[in-house]
This record gives structure tokens, C-alpha cells and sequence, in this order.
């Protein structure tokens, strides 16, 4: 499984989720390789309580504080996603994400489910949603960590409807150009998924989130956190690509 996540910030006047909503029905139905696509409308941007920022921007890179929307595509696999992404349904894609929001940056993931989804969370719902960036030397380090040590905390948090890690692989531009890591150092995306805000701010202020919260402090030398309210696009019943 491959994700690429476009990271957007909604058009004057625009609708963004819905627009994007659409659009996400129209690759459904014209990207063979395309499972399923979920638009996260942006509730806001909150503090992160375990990093000390000194720049001057709020999250992991300057770009990230302009996000208003994020729309996520699941693809079956890399190759899948690679061949979507040459397309002209891709190109077609592009032109209608771009008609109501304006690309910030994208990323390619691999993702890791350690806590699978349940209730509202299997069709998008409430998310605390983060972009990561790693104080381990390398990727494989972080991975290793995050995957396994930090994942064992978020599993003893409570109201927990899910949570998704997803690995980054690959950066683009606001152009949609590939760039190294130095231009967008973000290793992961984290999606902690509850029934509402007020379960998140319940599991949030329980014991069992200290030890979370320090090995957070840990892992991580920025995030970006955002509240978000998600919604899940999925192909047709019996289309031929379907999962």
C-alpha cells in the first residue's frame, strides 16, 4: 500500500472539501489503482505541548501552517501509484484539486496500522492529525522507534478508535517536484483517531498519556498538530478494482 497525501490550502471563495470530495469520486471511478480517498478538512492548528519551538513558523516546515485541507489517495501499491501519477486521469485529478485549493507540498507514505479502525474512524471521522519530523539520524532508526516503542504507549491511551503511522518516502513540491529531504525534512504523518474532540481531550489529560508524551519529546524534533474531520471517498461496489 502507498498513500500520497496532498497537502492544500483552500482557494478564496472555495469550498475546498467538497471540491475535493468530487474530485476524489472522479479518480475513484478513472484510477484503476486507487482504492480508497479521504478529504481532511482542517478544524484548526493546535499547540504541541512536549516541543519547544524556536522558529518562526509553528510546525515542522513554514508550508505546514497553511494547511486548510488534506486529501489523502490510497493506492494498492507503489507501482499502482507510480502508473497513476503518469496518467491523464491524474492529470485531470490535478486540474480540479488546483480549481479550489492551491498545493502546498505532497508526500508518498507507506503506511502501518498498529491500532486498527473502529466506530467513526472506519469512514474518516475525528482525527488529531501530525506531521513528524525525526530526531533519530536515520529513517530506519525512526521507523524502528515510532513503529514499535511509541506505538506500544498510543495503544494504552483510552476512547482510542484507531491509529494509523504512515512512513514518508518521497517529497514533492508545491509544483509537484520531486525534492530531498533537506527541502522537506518530514518523516512521518500520524493519525490518532477518536469520536470527537472531547474524547481526544479526555484521553489527553489521563495518566496513561505521560509516558506517551515524554517518548514523544523522544522521537520528534518538530511537529505540526492539527484537529481535523475526515471523510472517506471508496470505489463502487464491483468495480473491477475494487480491494
Amino acid at each position: 500500500m502507498l498513500i500520497k497525501t496532498l497537502c492544500l490550502a483552500s482557494r478564496a471563495g472555495a469550498d475546498a472539501p467538497a471540491a475535493l470530495g468530487a474530485a476524489a469520486q472522479a479518480a475513484l471511478r478513472d484510477l484503476p489503482g486507487l482504492r480508497q480517498a479521504q478529504v481532511n478538512r482542517v478544524l484548526r492548528q493546535i499547540p504541541t505541548d512536549y516541543i519547544d519551538n524556536d522558529r518562526p513558523y509553528r510546525g515542522v516546515v513554514a508550508q505546514a501552517d497553511g494547511i486548510d485541507v488534506v486529501l489523502e489517495l490510497w493506492f494498492a501499491d507503489a507501482g499502482a501509484a507510480a502508473q497513476a501519477a503518469a496518467s491523464a486521469a491524474w492529470a485531470a485529478l490535478m486540474q480540479r484539486v488546483q480549481a479550489a485549493s492551491d498545493l502546498l507540498f505532497a508526500l508518498d507514505s507507506e503506511p502501518h496500522i498498529p491500532v486498527p479502525l473502529r466506530h467513526s474512524s472506519v469512514d474518516g471521522g475525528f482525527r488529531r492529525w501530525l506531521l513528524l519530523t525525526r530526531k533519530a539520524a536515520t529513517r530506519e532508526a525512526f521507523r524502528d522507534a515510532w513503529f514499535v516503542r511509541h506505538a506500544n504507549f498510543v495503544r494504552e491511551l483510552p476512547l482510542l478508535d484507531g491509529y494509523i503511522q504512515n512512513l514518508v518516502c518521497a517529497r514533492y513540491d508545491a509544483a509537484g517536484r520531486p525534492v530531498p529531504y533537506e527541502a522537506l525534512p518530514i518523516d512521518g504523518i500520524a493519525e490518532v483517531c477518536y469520536a470527537d474532540e472531547a474524547a481526544m481531550n479526555t484521553s489527553y489529560a489521563s495518566p496513561e498519556r505521560e509516558p506517551l508524551k515524554g517518548d514523544g519529546a523522544a522521537l520528534n524534533a518538530r511537529v505540526s498538530t492539527l484537529l481535523v474531520q475526515g471523510r472517506v471517498y471508496r470505489r463502487a461496489r464491483g468495480a473491477d478494482t475494487a480491494p
